[in-house]
């Protein structure tokens, strides 16, 4: 059924005519900016003191990014199971690719590149318990940083707003 809704291959394909839609309507010039920053904002929180207005365009011009269904579906699975693991093609199908009716877990002991994790007390994808769970799991952290504004949320890390 998602599959039939969202698209068999790919879920929000970045395209042309949302990077122009963005241009137009989220420019410094544009009168429905406040509209797009509020887009931003069902997304990311409000806070109108950390956005950049005139990134708008730039911002929105770049998102959605798109992704596979499956992987949409996979980060469905990881979020209602409670575990960081393989995808689950369901038990028979399981059992032929992995061995067991479960998928396996990630090895996160295997990461060997480098990783900081930024993180904040209102992150809506990670909480502190999270990250302090990773932390311990990843054998090559080399820092670990609280961002100190209540408001950010994972996004504006990303984007840098």
């Amino acid at each position: 059924v998602l599959r039939a809704l969202i698209g068999l291959n790919e879920f929000s394909p970045n395209s042309e005519f949302l990077a122009e839609a963005g241009q137009l309507t989220c420019s410094d010039e544009a009168p429905t900016q406040s509209v797009c920053g509020n887009i931003v904002f069902l997304f990311t929180g409000f806070d109108s003191q950390q956005l950049n207005e005139t990134m708008l365009p730039v911002i929105l011009g770049h998102t959605p990014a798109g992704a596979s269904t499956r992987q949409i579906i996979h980060y469905g699975q990881e979020v209602k199971s409670g575990y960081f693991r393989q995808y689950d093609h369901g038990s028979l199908e399981n059992v032929l690719k992995y061995g067991s009716l479960d998928p396996p877990d990630y090895d996160l002991s295997k990461v060997n590149a480098p990783v900081a994790l930024h993180y904040s007390n209102n992150d809506w994808l990670a909480s502190p318990t999270d990250v302090d769970a990773l932390e311990s799991e990843l054998p090559n952290v080399i820092g670990k940083f609280l961002v100190p504004l209540d408001q950010i949320q994972p996004y504006r890390l990303l984007v840098g707003y």
